[in-house]
């Protein structure tokens, strides 16, 4: 930084200062014109101060950062956030599994059995399969089909119902 252009910056402000201050009335906004051209010369004559720092700040924090104990508090961090990722969207599945589930009991009661939800991007549903006692009524799978997409949201073409030989005993 230059340092004379720095000086005539603060000679400046001063100058200011008091032609504002001489110009204006006595009175209460005299303290507060003081007060602000007071702050003006403090920063004046911080600036170099703070180009200095600035210069500065990028090397102490670089060396922070490429500190062996603080990578690996960092890694065990990110192990951590994967760990809680995993944990928490298994709990969503089975939630979205779980209201699925009881739209289908509300709906057939016990012809329905589990429902399988597959999530797509953004962890929204996007299919759900119903486990149906065979020889289910149509008017029984309409309604299930409805009832477990409602609560899902999705289309109802999405749920497929599965009544083969895994399914439900009549």
């Amino acid at each position: 930084m230059n340092w004379l252009l720095w000086l005539r910056g603060i000679l400046v402000i001063a100058l200011f200062g008091w032609l504002l201050e001489a110009l204006q009335p006595a009175s209460t906004m005299r303290r507060y014109t003081r007060l602000v051209i007071g702050l003006l010369l403090m920063v004046a004559v911080l600036q170099p101060l703070t180009a200095i720092w600035r210069q500065r700040l990028p090397a102490l924090t670089g060396s922070f950062w490429r500190d062996p104990a603080v990578q690996g508090l960092l890694q065990q961090g990110v192990l951590l956030q994967r760990s809680e990722q995993g944990e928490t969207l298994a709990a969503y599945r089975r939630e979205v599994a779980a209201a699925g589930e009881a739209a289908a009991q509300a709906v057939a009661g016990g012809a329905a059995g589990g429902v399988t939800v597959t999530l797509g991007p953004g962890d929204a549903p996007r299919a759900a399969t119903v486990t149906l006692r065979q020889g289910e009524s149509s008017a029984v799978q309409n309604a299930v089909r409805k009832a477990v997409a409602t609560a899902l949201g999705i289309a109802q073409g999405s749920v497929q119902l599965d009544s083969s030989k895994g399914g439900l005993a009549p």
